[in-house]
């Protein structure tokens, strides 16, 4: 209990079994009903999701239905389907995709016009592999063992250990055969190459010294209230940058992820280059 407000933790598979909507509240409360405590109701006002993100986790229709049936609730969500989306790597490639027109939608109201191509100028090249131009040509690379040593292939999948890189990356295509739908569900990107730092990480008790990359990821939280029902669109009430994660892998790992246990939290340390 934080601030003498209850927080529970519940199995994405319990869901349906111990949550429930009014039906005839047409505010849509989503309420919990504590395994423990059967005759007690708590509203519940914020999910943070520490599940759902795997395709594996939607293996039945009845995960499918659990998560319709939150995001139908009242319930703030952490991330809702549209932020979760929205994360997608898939999205990632559309707004960084070469002459993307997507960014400068997002970005319309900037003061200056040059910081769209400021931005932009920081991205690494991301393609899809579809049947697009850029989808061919993307394939084309991909299939090349030369050329793809300076990519990345990725899948629609967070947290670390899913990625393919380099010389590996002609041979995982060849074995997703002639299915286009498994070639779509993945994008590839260009390696960003970081400077060469040498640093000490501290992994499980034993400190380990040499060559390090540095990710640097940026929080942000965003909280808005959705039109009236039939409506399109929303209003924003907050949008805010809201700190950043370090994260600090050996240079000869491909992956950073920190749950995962290929990277470590770190700090910034800044210097002022004069």
């Amino acid at each position: 209990m934080y601030y003498k407000i209850p927080v529970f933790r519940l199995p994405f598979g319990s869901v349906l079994d111990h949550t429930s909507i009014p039906p005839q509240d047409k505010g849509r409360p989503l309420l919990y009903h504590p395994p423990s405590l059967s005759s007690e109701r708590f509203e519940v006002s914020t999910l943070y999701f520490r599940a759902g993100y795997s395709p594996d986790e939607y293996d039945s229709s009845s995960a499918w239905q659990a998560r319709l049936h939150l995001e139908r609730s009242a319930a703030i969500k952490c991330p809702s389907i549209l932020t979760h989306l929205a994360g997608s790597k898939k999205i990632q490639q559309i707004l960084a995709m070469p002459l993307s027109p997507h960014l400068d939608r997002f970005l319309a109201n900037t003061s200056y016009k040059g910081n769209v191509d400021r931005l932009r100028a920081t991205f690494a090249t991301i393609y899809p592999l579809d049947d697009s131009e850029q989808g061919r040509q993307a394939l084309s690379i991909a299939r090349d063992s030369g050329k793809s040593l300076k990519y990345v292939l990725k899948p629609q999948r967070e947290g670390g250990g899913n990625n393919i890189y380099g010389a590996k990356i002609p041979d995982h295509l060849s074995s997703l055969g002639d299915d286009e739908r498994k070639y779509r569900s993945h994008i590839l990107m260009e390696l960003i190459e970081p400077p060469a730092l040498s640093n000490s990480i501290l992994r499980n008790g034993e400190v380990q010294s040499g060559g390090v990359i540095g990710e640097l990821g940026i929080y942000g939280t965003c909280l808005w209230r959705a039109t009236d029902e039939g409506r399109i669109g929303s209003r924003t009430l907050l949008n805010e940058e809201a700190g950043y994660l370090l994260r600090t892998k050996g240079r000869e790992s491909e992956e950073g992820g920190v749950a995962a246990g290929f990277g470590a939290v770190d700090s910034v340390c800044l210097v002022d280059h004069l």
